[in-house]
């Protein structure tokens, strides 16, 4: 028996260690700021901050630093819905206009279109109003008016359209079915229970020690502008630290939140798309073979990831105030590492000087999809650099790793290549984003 408590201490210390070196070697790239959890069970493989919570103030961040969590916050949506469906307060198949009767199309769209993003509802984080609002206080029925009124993208149920608008419909459901803020039912229902002591809802309320976010820009990290919690009801509204979210996952997958059955209904796969697999709030992945659940997130200054692996009892959080930070292969590289899988330590990017003529070549707009959603890439000259801007994503600098190679710091990190067709003119970029693979279009072709 002590021999094998020495095995498991030593094979703990090289283990963390490993893990350690993969994401000391990603801050060192200034590819990753933040705080990193690993743990196998309740066992705590790996748990460690980089880089700085404020530039300005000299502070670092530790493993008890907070983070915006943006999307990884739709889980706790949808488990609140869940955890009304177990008490026979609503059902999935119930009409949206049962709870707000005055919706558009509320007769056709349902819990669980919206729980899968399927409700044909139009995404407003990038529409100009959005940009308007969102430093303000603002209230859920000023929140709806962004969209309440768009026409549908498609007949409900029929495609995918990943959209925050069916984030804010549910929180709006469990408020007409509660009686409660949404805030106010999932602290008491969810982080309470769950033991997410420092976790909350209110970015401008929080006192404990947390994270300012940045942004890369042509005159390096500057920090982001608050975008306030109130305009990302329901989809984007936690925020926590690595503790917590342990604490969440352990919760969750114990039955301490809801039951088993409920929770193997949440990650069956109900959406397929081209970025993986999608259940009720969470998506859905696979690493070398290995099944996970899970969600990431971002919003300017932050980006964050959870993935739990059920056949190894594995969880992988990372959350970073780097809003460019290479969250995707730090999390691949990080399971690799602990399921024994094959793996690099990462290796600098090199980049080259382009003539400013040529850049003028790729000038233009191009149209991409992802997740059901569209949206329109601007390609600008700015001096002697090339710029993306994409409406609801911080201006990317884009850094040439050939004459038509291109890499940007966005939401996460992208590698961009653009093809001329038969005149020789660019028509298509083919990207590498987040770790998918897709196309964009020139829309002037």
């Amino acid at each position: 028996m002590f021999a094998d408590k020495i095995s498991s201490v030593l094979f703990g210390s090289r283990m963390e260690r490993a893990l350690d070196a993969l994401a000391a070697a990603y801050a060192a790239q200034e590819r990753f700021s933040g705080a990193v959890l690993v743990a196998r069970g309740d066992r705590v493989l790996l748990r460690k901050a980089y880089g700085s919570a404020d530039q300005q103030r000299g502070i670092a961040n530790t493993p008890a630093t907070a983070f915006r969590i943006a999307s990884m916050s739709k889980p706790f949506t949808a488990i609140a819905v869940m955890q009304l469906i177990e008490q026979g307060q609503l059902s999935l198949n119930d009409p949206l206009n049962k709870f707000i009767p005055d919706y558009p199309n509320g007769d056709q769209i349902t819990v669980a279109h919206l729980l899968a993003n399927r409700s044909g509802i139009e995404d407003f984080i990038a529409m100009p109003e959005f940009e308007q609002m969102q430093a303000e206080r603002v209230t859920p029925e000023q929140l709806m008016t962004l969209f309440r009124e768009r026409p549908l993208r498609f007949v409900p149920g029929t495609e995918v359209g990943y959209s925050n608008a069916n984030w804010v419909l549910l929180a709006v459901i469990i408020e007409r079915i509660t009686g409660r803020t949404y805030w106010q039912y999932a602290q008491e229902h969810i982080l309470k229970p769950a033991g997410m002591h420092t976790a909350g809802f209110d970015w401008a309320a929080v006192t404990n020690a947390h994270a300012t976010g940045y942004v890369d820009t042509a005159n390096g990290l500057q920090p982001v502008t608050m975008i306030d919690s109130s305009v990302m009801l329901g989809g984007g509204d936690v925020h926590a630290t690595v503790d917590d979210l342990l604490h969440w996952m352990r919760a969750l997958i114990g039955g301490k939140l809801i039951r088993p059955d409920t929770l193997r209904l949440m990650t069956q796969a109900h959406t397929q798309t081209d970025a993986g697999n999608y259940g009720y709030g969470f998506e859905l992945h696979d690493y070398f073979g290995r099944h996970s659940i899970g969600h990431s997130g971002g919003m300017p200054g932050f980006v964050s990831n959870i993935a739990y692996f059920p056949g190894d009892d594995v969880t992988i959080i990372l959350l970073s105030n780097l809003g460019s930070a290479a969250w995707e292969g730090l999390t691949r590289d990080l399971v690799a590492a602990v399921l024994g899988e094959a793996y690099d330590l990462p290796s600098a990017r090199s980049f080259i000087t382009v003539d400013p003529a040529l850049l003028a070549d790729y000038v233009g707009e191009y149209e991409i999809q992802y997740f059901g959603r569209t949206s329109i890439l601007r390609f600008e000259i700015e001096g002697d650099q090339l710029v993306m801007k994409t409406r609801g994503l911080p201006k990317a600098v884009m850094s040439a790793m050939a004459e038509n190679k291109f890499f940007a710091r966005s939401k996460g990190e992208v590698e961009m290549t653009f093809v001329r067709d038969a005149n020789g003119r660019a028509h298509q970029i083919d990207c590498v984003w987040g770790g998918h693979a897709l196309t964009a279009h020139r829309l002037d072709a």
